[in-house]
């Protein structure tokens, strides 16, 4: 199976060199990288463009270079340009912790009746201490069930549920799950879960870390126009929305430890 990564990226030459020389390790080789840059002025593009040129890889490298409208409408752009059978998106800040992350992805989809894969990341913060964070499996009223960055979906199955809706800056990822999660009965068994060490590190400092409020707002407005701002939803969403307040606060008095030991303790 042919494996298409999506990475959107604007100005991302601090960071672009690690997430593509972590595709290119990777011991699986049928795959596309798909970078969806916005006209970026720094030196993105030549960076990426000469990593695939010295590992004679340039094939396996496609370019879009065009100003889009934001995140989601450069996931659109990838996810249509694609032309494997599995899609994934890995941010350009972003990358794979081991170079077998393919192979067991490939493994899995052996199985027919699997439509996507998922696992852990390991998310890295330098500020309140970095943690491995195993996907929650939980209802989406009560959370993100799934670590977005690690799924790798049949293309197959976008055309099922559609694509990122590009009024969404923040929680698209969100969306797109609660559609999921309406469409498919039974998730956990057409999807595998690849235990063990994490698939993706993360750095912190994305869009919607950065913007950790409208994410929260952006959530409600998801699960009301999904049907599913049900009480539990509702009780989530306050609870959510007074944690992000709390940590504010707790900042503010610079007891940053005590978030790290919440952190310890919520992921463990």
């Amino acid at each position: 199976m042919k494996i298409s990564i999506i990475t959107p990226t604007n100005n991302s030459e601090n960071n672009i060199d690690k997430c593509a020389q972590s595709i290119i390790s990777q011991t699986y080789k049928k795959f596309e990288h798909i970078v969806v840059d916005n006209l970026s002025t720094d030196r993105t593009v030549e960076i990426v463009k000469n990593i695939y040129l010295e590992n004679d890889l340039s094939l396996k490298l496609r370019i879009i270079s065009e100003k889009d409208g934001g995140i989601s409408e450069a996931f659109n752009k990838g996810i249509e340009a694609a032309t494997g059978d599995i899609i994934t998106i890995l941010n350009s800040d972003d990358y794979y912790f081991s170079q077998s992350v393919f192979e067991q992805v490939n493994k899995a989809f052996n199985n027919n009746k699997i439509m996507f894969v998922h696992g852990n990341i390991l998310f890295k913060d330098d500020l309140y201490g970095s943690n491995i964070r195993k996907p929650l499996l939980c209802d989406v009223r009560k959370a993100m069930p799934f670590n977005h960055l690690t799924m790798f979906l049949r293309k197959e199955l976008y055309k099922q549920i559609g694509l990122f809706d590009i009024k969404y800056k923040y929680a698209m990822d969100f969306d797109l799950i609660c559609r999921l999660y309406k469409s498919i009965n039974k998730l956990k068994f057409i999807s595998v879960y690849l235990e063990g060490e994490p698939m993706v590190v993360m750095k912190a400092g994305g869009a919607s870390w950065a913007n950790e409020l409208k994410s929260i707002e952006e959530t409600k407005q998801i699960l009301i126009a999904n049907n599913l701002w049900t009480l539990t939803a509702q009780i989530s969403y306050f609870l959510r929305l007074l944690r992000t307040r709390l940590k504010s606060l707790i900042n503010l008095l610079r007891l940053n430890f005590l978030i790290k030991i919440w952190r310890v303790i919520k992921w463990s």
